[in-house]
């Protein structure tokens, strides 16, 4: 069965409900599509360990003993993803300097909204989306909060979700996984100019895009 087919398959529909609403009532929210991408991943590793149809993983090996396990494991990587995010220590840069990772955080959202149509890029678009949506949020609190236009302190999931949208939305376009809007001529591994202005507003939260065009520890924006 291909991953579309287990995606859209009834029984896999029905586990992420559960999976959702279960992971709900332990204060962990899935967006649409991302409790459907989790049973499949899970499905798929347990059809390849044991040398089983993914078919017959779905119908005999996710019961109730399946779930609790996959519900606490997704409870547990969130609680390590919150407790990362909230003591990211904080980046201090001026309002134009935020104005231009908003921008550079717009383009990956509508960039990431256009792979919304392909299946393969469904979950991981979504995903980028939420947390491009939430680092803008974010950012627009700390410029309209803050009391000196030229330091502005940006940290915790805020900064977290703008690196982590940045970053991805750079290496999706540089493995070309991700289509670009620039009119560059583009190639697999090299970086178009989308791509360097995305990873020199990347620089100013104090991240680099990794990959060979990774810029030396002296080039690097400012350090978290």
């Amino acid at each position: 069965m291909s991953v579309a087919g287990i995606r859209n398959s009834a029984k896999v529909r029905e586990l992420a409900t559960e999976l959702r609403d279960r992971c709900a009532l332990a204060d962990v929210h899935l967006v649409a599509g991302e409790a459907e991408e989790i049973v499949v991943k899970h499905v798929q590793a347990i059809a390849a360990q044991l040398g089983l149809a993914e078919r017959t993983v779905l119908t005999r090996y996710m019961g109730e003993a399946a779930m609790d396990s996959l519900v606490t494991v997704v409870a547990s990587s969130n609680a390590v993803h919150v407790e990362a995010a909230s003591t990211a220590a904080p980046v201090v840069i001026g309002a134009a300097d935020v104005g231009a990772v908003v921008a550079a955080l717009g383009m990956s959202l509508k960039l990431a909204a256009q792979e919304l149509e392909h299946e393969v890029q469904f979950a991981d678009a979504l995903g980028v989306t939420t947390d491009a949506a939430d680092a803008i949020v974010g950012l627009g609190a700390a410029l309209r909060g803050a009391p000196d236009r030229d330091k502005i302190a940006i940290g915790g999931p805020s900064l977290v979700y703008a690196r982590k949208v940045l970053w991805l939305t750079i290496d999706h376009l540089r493995d070309r996984t991700w289509a670009c809007s620039c009119r560059d001529r583009h190639e697999v591994g090299k970086s178009c100019s989308l791509q360097k202005m995305l990873a020199r507003d990347l620089g100013l939260i104090g991240g680099w895009p990794s990959g060979p065009s990774e810029p030396a520890a002296g080039e690097r924006g400012p350090s978290a």
